[in-house]
């Protein structure tokens, strides 16, 4: 999942909401260096990641790219999935989406930060424009695409035909949303319970 769903459900099962972000980001050792309910949220990251990645749901979209496009379906569904998500904000959740936001930019600031270019990059970007409430607009799907384009130095030229297959496929993408990610809250919030919260 993308940023917003995995601050979302960091909301949701009352975890770190940093935490919960920054689990891409942090590798071997460093998780010992952090505190515990940052490593918390990490740790429920890493299970929601894998818990998607292998969901017949998720998997069955994933086969509906073409082949060109394959490699990179887990990216365009987890981009296009905060689209939705924030679409059904308040449905899912009793928080605004902007209270919640709210706090992760303020943990975000209070956070001392990693020894990671690309997080240090990303932490200045989001504090400075606050830019994770434009998810709301579909045209942030493709920027965000092809910023990871950039990022791979244009070794994969995908965005605009990802997000050109993802508008011509949006009902079935919103109908995999839809169905998969209650399943996903159920899934975090039982993980949340059985991992050490010291």
């Amino acid at each position: 999942m993308n940023y917003i769903a995995h601050i979302h459900i960091a909301n949701h099962t009352q975890t770190s909401l940093l935490g919960n972000f920054l689990g891409d980001f942090v590798k071997g050792q460093a998780l010992n260096e952090l505190p515990s309910e940052l490593v918390t949220g990490i740790r429920l990251h890493r299970k929601i990641d894998l818990f998607t990645d292998s969901h017949e749901l998720v998997i069955n979209l994933r086969r509906t790219f073409p082949k060109e496009l394959r490699r990179v379906s887990g990216i365009v569904i987890d981009i296009t999935f905060d689209y939705f998500l924030l679409q059904q904000w308040d449905e899912l959740t009793t928080k605004s989406k902007n209270q919640v936001l709210d706090a992760f930019y303020q943990q975000l600031t209070d956070f001392n930060g990693l020894d990671s270019v690309h997080f240090s990059r990303l932490s200045e970007s989001l504090l400075k424009d606050r830019w994770l409430i434009d998810y709301h607009e579909q045209q942030t799907c493709l920027r965000a695409l092809q910023s990871i384009e950039g990022r791979l130095k244009h070794k994969i030229i995908f965005a605009h035909a990802a997000y050109a297959f993802f508008k011509a496929n949006q009902v079935s993408f919103a109908e995999t949303f839809s169905a998969f990610y209650p399943e996903l809250l159920k899934h975090a919030l039982h993980c949340s319970q059985k991992l050490p919260s010291n």
